[in-house]
């Protein structure tokens, strides 16, 4: 590559005899290395007789996606928010590259994901609001309601350090393709927990694999109601199926 004291000897020596031949021969006699073609001896010539530099210009970059497109891709995902980049190029005729920067950069909108929730019957929401409000009460006639809460979960886990792959990001310059093994129906084990104000119950470790609604109430009446030393607490439960 010509660096630029070479390219300002071609232009000075290319202006004193105009012949791109005999800027050749001088600037192979002056460097002793091969000297450039006469095209860039011209080209360089020009463009210091058109912008008075001979360094390299900014190069125009990729060209940008017209005003038209834009609008064109707004529209589709206005219509249709969840509509893939594959199909979206594919209806548009367009890149899939083209409408990822156009919904990233110039649109500046986002990709979210779904999230999976419990459904609701027609008088869940009143149930709810008549439950929020019963609670309210609770509070305020009792100072120490919340105090006599015992709150309550379960959890699983893999006994061979199986983790979320949606909780973990590895952060590098380029992609390490790191994974990990894992067995199908690998050993795990299934805990119970409580905690009230004053007290943690547990851990407790179901045996098997799963939990029944047997094996829970057996937990509850031989294990963790004995534990329970306060009188007129109030036991907390989700709605899991043994539950």
């Amino acid at each position: 590559m010509a660096t630029p004291q070479h390219k300002s000897f071609c232009v000075l020596e290319f202006a004193k005899c105009n012949s791109a031949i005999t800027v050749q021969r001088r600037f192979r006699l002056k460097y002793q290395i091969d000297p450039p073609n006469e095209w860039n001896i011209r080209r360089w010539y020009r463009q210091f007789v058109d912008t008075g530099c001979v360094c390299k210009g900014k190069s125009p970059g990729r060209p940008r996606v017209s005003e038209e497109n834009v609008a064109l891709i707004q529209a589709a995902y206005q219509r249709s928010p969840s509509k893939s980049t594959r199909r979206a190029s594919r209806e548009l005729q367009l890149p899939k590259t083209t409408v990822w920067r156009v919904l990233k950069r110039r649109l500046v909108m986002k990709p979210y994901k779904l999230h999976l929730l419990q459904a609701l019957k027609n008088d869940d929401k009143q149930k709810r609001v008549e439950f929020c409000g019963q609670i309210q009460d609770a509070i305020d006639n009792d100072n120490n309601f919340s105090e006599r809460i015992v709150f309550s979960d379960e959890a699983c886990f893999h006994l061979n350090g199986k983790v979320n792959k949606q909780n973990v990001r590895i952060w590098a310059l380029q992609n390490p393709h790191a994974y990990i093994e894992h067995l199908r129906d690998s050993p795990k084990v299934n805990v119970f927990c409580a905690i009230s104000r004053s007290s943690v119950y547990g851990p407790f470790f179901f045996d098997g694999n799963t939990v029944n609604g047997t094996q829970y109430l057996h937990m509850l009446q031989n294990w963790l109601f004995p534990r329970l030393n306060e009188d007129n607490l109030i036991f907390q439960q989700d709605g899991a199926p043994p539950h």
